[in-house]
């Protein structure tokens, strides 16, 4: 085992650690007597998009345009592909997940992707990739220009839905001015521990279910619709909603269509986003539910059954659809005690981190003429000195034309993803003195490093042949 791999394993085990404290640690059972807010968020839902477009923004600023558009989807490639496969895996072990862990956890399960940028930085990187998948350079740009046309119309588009059914359903609304309700909502509202809440209660006759709206603390409104509640329906309903606004659940739903944005060639991915909404509602309910009786689960069970309404963009209601009601109230009716998943959620995310990074793209059909040599004649390029697995060779090539010839002629690929390009074989390590200043050029069995020495960073591609190394041996450096 390389020592990237154990540095990548300790890092990855003590996120796991904290991801499976915070299962823990955000059960409101717990915090009855606690002077903090009682509903937190267990993962923020804007972490992975934010770090996206914060990589973005730093390479245009410090590259050029096709650098960063290489590097960003050198990060984004692993990533993306990881989340992808993952859900596809998570759906079908949903069924048993729900029977034998918490509501929170499941949710939970659904958000700690979120975390996967964290499988770019330095400490979490993998030697070499296992399975290299070679495709074409002029297909590579293609689908490229493709997936970012479709990124932008999904994503703009659950954008434009949200905001225009904010708009429709705020268009008529009014501030509530009930005093018994508003009895209820203080009340609920103090029971949660918000300090100096920023959200507002308002009544709209443009919905048919009670919902949350907003992404910004100052944006949310708490949407009733217009009839009349019991004031043990409305403490419901408020802690139900409460409890989205608390965990941010909004947030979730944003990354959620975010990640369907990403993958939306994937017609799973559109099931995998619908199904998460589901498991975030029964997050909802078990916590509104907690220590409840029969007869309260009874009424809050009849809630559900009589307001379905609309949901759209990254809103939180009380009874979305008729779709998920089913799952939802047998949760409720048959209620048994369940383990807390934090193990579940640690372990998972493990081995979330432990495999991503082991697929690759290969892309960029190029040869050293024109990765090495940018295309100039190769006389130019004086061998400075040679290393060979990291001990120095002072004697030279033998035959500098014909390693001239040997790196001209290597065909080689960009590489994605996050890697030392360590593969435990041999290496060939050889310093230039270039036109522009030293030039490291790094062989292992599959791989090529080339780094202009204090101009820039390092560039890696891949060997589809691998290197020769009988003819650097033979032909080159004379058996050496």
């Amino acid at each position: 085992m390389t020592l990237e791999i154990l540095m990548k394993g300790l890092f990855a085990l003590i996120y796991s650690i904290m991801m499976a404290w915070v299962v823990i640690d955000r059960d409101p059972v717990g915090s009855v007597d606690s002077s903090r807010r009682r509903y937190l968020p267990y993962i923020s839902g804007v972490l992975l998009p934010v770090c996206l477009v914060t990589v973005m923004v730093c390479l245009l600023i410090l590259s050029d345009a096709g650098t960063a558009a290489r590097m960003t989807f050198a990060f984004c490639f692993g990533v993306f592909l990881h989340i992808c496969l993952y859900y596809l895996l998570l759906m079908p072990a949903l069924p048993f997940l729900r029977r034998h862990i918490s509501a929170r956890a499941c949710a939970m399960l659904w958000m700690i992707p979120n975390y996967l940028y964290l499988t770019q930085m330095s400490y979490m990187r993998l030697p070499a990739p296992r399975w290299v998948i070679e495709v074409p350079s002029a297909l590579v740009w293609v689908l490229l220009v493709l997936w970012l046309a479709g990124f932008l119309a999904v994503l703009g588009w659950k954008i434009v839905s949200h905001l225009v059914f904010r708009a429709r359903i705020l268009r008529d609304a009014a501030p509530v001015t009930d005093l018994d309700v508003l009895a209820v909502w203080r009340q609920e509202v103090e029971a949660a521990r918000f300090k100096k809440p920023k959200f507002e209660l308002v009544t709209s006759p443009a919905v048919a279910t009670p919902l949350s709206v907003g992404l910004f603390a100052r944006a949310v409104r708490v949407v009733l619709p217009r009839r009349e509640y019991t004031r043990e329906e409305l403490a419901l309903l408020f802690r139900h909603e409460l409890v989205h606004i608390g965990r941010e659940d909004a947030w979730d739903k944003f990354f959620l269509v975010f990640c369907t944005a990403m993958c939306w060639f994937n017609p799973l991915m559109w099931l995998a986003m619908r199904r998460s909404s589901e498991d975030l509602e029964l997050s909802c309910d078990e916590t509104v539910l907690l220590d409840a009786d029969s007869s309260v689960k009874r009424q809050y069970a009849g809630l559900l059954l009589k307001t379905a309404g609309d949901e759209r963009g990254f809103t939180t209601c009380l009874s979305a659809s008729a779709g998920a009601l089913r799952y939802r109230l047998k949760s409720i009716v048959e209620s048994r005690e369940k383990r807390s998943g934090a193990l579940a959620v640690g372990l998972t995310f493990f081995l979330l981190c432990m495999s991503c990074g082991y697929v690759t793209l290969a892309y960029g059909e190029d040869t050293g003429a024109e990765r090495i040599y940018q295309s100039r004649p190769p006389e130019q390029y004086a061998l400075h000195s040679a290393f060979w697995d990291g001990g120095s060779f002072d004697g030279g090539p033998a035959d500098p034309a014909a390693l001239h010839r040997y790196l001209s002629t290597m065909p080689m690929e960009r590489i994605a993803g996050n890697y030392s390009f360590d593969d435990g074989g041999r290496s060939l390590t050889l310093v230039f003195n270039a036109p522009e200043g030293f030039l490291s050029v790094t062989l292992s069995d599959r791989f090529i490093e080339i780094l202009p020495l204090g101009r820039g960073p390092a560039e890696y591609c891949y060997l589809p042949d691998g290197t020769d190394w009988d003819t650097l041996d033979r032909s080159v450096f004379g058996g050496a």
